[in-house]
């Protein structure tokens, strides 16, 4: 439903592979927490039909308790809040507001589109006891690509465009390679374990193992590979289809191939194989510092953070600085963290007058008339 529920607002790829995300590393201390606006007049049973927004977030818990801290996963706002593009940064405030009501202490939802309505904001966070800001930001992960795949080279940078062509006719006079567009199911676990071991970036075995069987066994998965006549796997990418978008959400190249840039060969014959089979839109997972980049369509997010005046809210905000000074612990810095204690964040909050009507989720979305 979720995925429908994302190709219905023009956010094809947002809601697959949650059964990798729900269970993939870093989640052991969050409770996944997802928050669904239904239509009025609609029963407490989601469908597709009574549901016109949906915030997938996480609580962090501490020693097995509830933090009240809320964020959402992806940065860039792809997985996070569901809504048509203008109704975005509004129903992260609404889900904050009603995260507030049930005792969360700060909530930091990150969703695509951009607003300056702050009064529409206020609105829907009116409430004297909240402190909340909003920030606007652009990020670069989604490239429209053409109907062939000299058309769609064309659209990028002249040296990206060299070097995509250069260095795949230069790894073929060193190494011939094979093109498999469908590697699910051909690595053994053997084979897993070279595969990772030897690439320039490896991970976990079982979080390589975890993003294989992701590709080869949820809906829309795929495995595309290159490997070289005696049977060597030189790079693998995996991701999800929705549509006519395809999603790259991880690339394992193999060392000992730098010099050849292999990354860009094998993102080079991916590119080609998407083109070809009609996709239109490729987006790379938390983007890439390719420089195929600067060719990436900008899109708008909205980081909204929401803190309590309360106790618990403050010691939260306190770690946060903590950990992300200089002298903090570097490994639990996260986007989280860094959110919350951005200096240039203008803090606001809705003054006692302006509250008159107001004094529920319900009746601030009753007044909202246009979400």
């Amino acid at each position: 439903m979720l995925e429908e529920l994302a190709l219905r607002c023009d956010m094809a790829g947002a809601m697959n592979w949650l059964a990798y995300f729900l269970n993939a590393p870093g989640t052991e201390r969050k409770e996944p927490c997802l928050a669904l606006l239904l239509n009025a007049g609609a029963d407490c049973t989601p469908t597709l039909e009574n549901t016109s927004a949906a915030v997938l977030c996480f609580e962090f818990r501490l020693a097995g308790f509830r933090t009240g801290a809320f964020c959402t996963y992806d940065e860039s706002g792809l997985q996070s809040v569901i809504a048509p593009a203008k109704d975005r940064p509004f129903v992260a405030a609404a889900v904050a507001g009603a995260l507030m009501e049930r005792r969360g202490q700060t909530v930091v939802i990150t969703g695509g589109g951009a607003t300056s309505d702050t009064a529409r904001m206020a609105r829907l966070l009116a409430r004297p006891d909240l402190l909340w800001a909003c920030t606007n930001r652009l990020v670069d992960q989604t490239l429209e690509l053409a109907d062939t795949y000299e058309a769609t080279l064309m659209t990028l940078g002249k040296s990206t465009r060299f070097n995509l062509r250069y260095y795949r006719r230069r790894l073929l006079q060193l190494l011939p390679c094979e093109v498999v567009p469908d590697a699910r199911g051909l690595l053994s676990e053997a084979d897993l374990a070279a595969v990772n071991e030897s690439s320039l970036n490896p991970v976990s075995a079982s979080e390589f193992k975890l993003r294989y069987e992701a590709a080869c066994t949820l809906p829309g998965g795929f495995l595309f590979g290159l490997r070289a006549e005696n049977g060597q796997w030189i790079g693998l990418v995996g991701g999800w289809r929705q549509g006519s978008t395809t999603v790259l959400h991880w690339q394992a190249n193999s060392a000992g191939y730098e010099k050849y840039s292999i990354g860009t060969v094998v993102r080079s014959y991916f590119l080609e194989y998407e083109v070809e089979r009609g996709a239109r839109r490729l987006t790379i997972f938390k983007g890439t510092t390719h420089t195929m980049r600067h060719a990436f369509q900008q899109e708008q997010v909205t980081d909204l953070i929401v803190r309590r005046k309360s106790f618990r809210a403050m010691l939260i905000r306190a770690y946060a600085w903590l950990v992300s000074s200089p002298s903090g612990f570097k490994s639990r810095i996260n986007f989280f963290t860094t959110r919350l204690c951005d200096p240039a964040l203008q803090w606001r909050c809705v003054p006692d007058g302006e509250l008159q009507g107001a004094t529920n989720l319900a009746s601030r979305l009753s007044a909202d008339r246009q979400l």
